[in-house]
């Protein structure tokens, strides 16, 4: 498969010219890179393989590799048998060394042979240390000598939100700088906002949308939205989310959250990450003795308060991916599509999936698909069951394609790409123009507004506090005069801009389309039914002006 790789960034309506990919330049915050234990490929001075080829920038987690499942155990030292992979990177000093924990190692042994699981990259013990391992290294070192072998080896790519950042707060606490990861020369200059909102709190004066009754669906069923985020937060739509009855809006699932936990490679000598252990939005772990709201906290809530919006009628499943500031790993991402593909595998409608909303992504450091095909193959495996996926674009004003959406069919050098993933790009609140900061390139092949959206996020109050606060001089009133308080979410709703949120839009009128088929009370092939939704899907994109 090649998708938009080579490069996907001709101006519409021209069908030979090629622009150069610009090797934009990836700019992380250096607080959040330690606090995930991250660093940034650097194209000038990156370890290049014998084939010359020359890196894009990406970033990954500098202690780990992806591995597939099946070679884990092959990889723990063994006496009678040689493991060729650590042979070889023995020849510059390191290993791949999986834990040795039973628990760890039994989850690992029923995940898929061929799924990407992080294990660390060390230095062997007999070996002096001058540098920290570095995995792009390695991994260019393992490419040259055994080619094939360790083709499904990569690195676990940073996943980060695709939202803009939260201003407001006087102390910066991670998540893009000013909404824009990826840097390529220049700045537009201040008096231009290139977005409207960025988790402002708003008064929502609409009632809730009406629910239907699941009996009145067709076929008795609701569609299901698997939100993969930074988790669901109190708000009064969602009723009591720890006590949710027999037929709630949000659903999760604390035995994939176990599963992440155990997952995570921890550094005994650092504190962060924290482990994304329960279902729950954080609002305050980045900086608790702030009490500053986390620049990504109600990430999650606010994605699935646009599901609701757009179709009231869907169960929400949400799984927490994202950390509140906003970014995860890659090993992450594929523990939860594989966890979604073994629901829906399972062929019991009670664990079906019928739309994955995925408002994150990750820039590769390659133009060859078969180097970064964890995400594809994964999200491949949902797609061929009749699963409806879509995923961000990405915020930074760039043609560079952004993963797992750029994978999704579009047109053009993209035209092979996943026909049941879809890449949604952000439309202007009216859906009129296309937002400044949304990405653009031939594998994108939808639209829906993702500026100045208005919707859910968690009953919380922040530490930040309004700018200016001043008792009623005049004796009129109780109240206080103040500023706008940037950190003061207890009205339940804000406005917020990104290609994550122009993606449950589209999410949502997927399932809209899904919950008024009339073919599907009957229908067993799920990729049809999928495929009319899409059909559906379109002409409401058209009907509104969007597409």
């Amino acid at each position: 498969m090649t998708s938009a790789f080579p490069n996907g960034d001709r101006p519409r309506g021209e069908t030979s010219r090629r622009n150069p990919l610009i090797p934009d330049a990836i700019a992380i915050p250096p607080e959040a890179l330690a606090r995930h234990r991250a660093r940034v490929l650097d194209p000038a001075t990156a370890v290049r393989p014998n084939s010359g080829e020359r890196p894009y920038s990406t970033v990954y987690r500098a202690d780990t590799m992806l591995v597939p499942a099946g070679d884990v155990q092959g990889l723990l030292p063994n006496p009678d048998e040689s493991n060729d992979v650590n042979r070889h990177l023995a020849e510059i000093g390191l290993e791949l060394r999986p834990s040795r924990e039973e628990g760890w190692q039994g989850n690992v042994g029923r995940l898929p042979a061929d799924l990407g699981v992080p294990v660390p990259l060390v230095r062997k013990d007999t070996s002096s240390a001058d540098r920290a391992p570095d995995p792009w290294a390695a991994l260019v070192w393992l490419r040259d000598r055994l080619t094939d072998r360790v083709k499904s080896y990569s690195l676990d790519h940073l996943v980060m939100s695709a939202s803009v950042a939260v201003e407001g707060a006087p102390v910066s606490n991670g998540g893009a700088v000013g909404g824009v990861p990826v840097s390529n020369g220049g700045s537009v200059g201040g008096a231009i906002a290139l977005y409207t909102g960025s988790r402002n709190p708003v008064a929502m004066l609409m009632p809730q949308p009406v629910r239907p009754d699941a009996k009145a669906l067709v076929g008795g069923r609701r569609p299901v939205v698997a939100v993969l985020d930074t988790g669901i937060g109190p708000h009064p739509w969602w009723g009591d989310l720890e006590n949710p009855g027999t037929d709630p809006i949000v659903e999760v699932s604390q035995d994939f959250q176990d599963l992440l936990a155990q997952q995570e490679v921890n550094d005994p000598n650092m504190a962060e990450p924290y482990p994304l252990d329960t279902p729950w939005e954080e609002r305050n772990l980045v900086q608790p003795l702030l009490g500053l709201l986390d620049s990504h906290a109600g990430h999650g809530t606010f994605v699935a308060g646009l599901v609701h919006q757009l179709c009231p009628a869907a169960k929400i499943l949400s799984l927490r991916v994202l950390h509140s500031d906003g970014y995860s790993t890659e090993g992450a991402l594929l523990l939860a599509l594989n966890h979604l593909a073994e629901r829906v595998e399972s062929g019991d409608p009670a664990l079906m999936v019928d739309v994955v909303s995925l408002s994150l992504g990750f820039y590769p450091e390659t133009t060859q698909p078969a180097q970064v095909a964890q995400v594809l193959n994964a999200i491949d495996r949902l797609t061929a069951k009749g699963v409806l996926v879509v995923a961000a674009a990405g915020n930074d004003a760039t043609t560079r394609p952004f993963l797992p959406a750029a994978f999704g069919r579009g047109t053009g050098d993209a035209a092979s790409g996943l026909e049941l993933l879809s890449a949604i790009g952000a439309r202007n609140a009216p859906g009129l123009t296309t937002a400044a900061f949304s990405n653009w390139g031939e594998w994108i092949s939808r639209w829906a507004p993702g500026n100045a959206l208005v919707s859910t996020v968690p009953v919380w109050e922040g530490a930040a506090g309004a700018g200016l606060t001043y008792p009623d001089p005049l004796g009129l009133g109780p109240w206080l005069r103040t500023a706008p308080d940037p950190d003061d979410l207890r009205s339940g709703f804000a406005v917020w801009a990104g290609t994550s949120f122009a993606t449950p839009v589209v999410a949502g009128l997927l399932a809209g389309a899904l919950a008024t088929d009339e073919q599907s009370a009957s229908a067993t092939d799920g990729p049809s039914r999928a495929q009319r939704a899409l059909i559906a899907t379109d002409a409401e994109l058209v009907r509104r002006h969007w597409q």
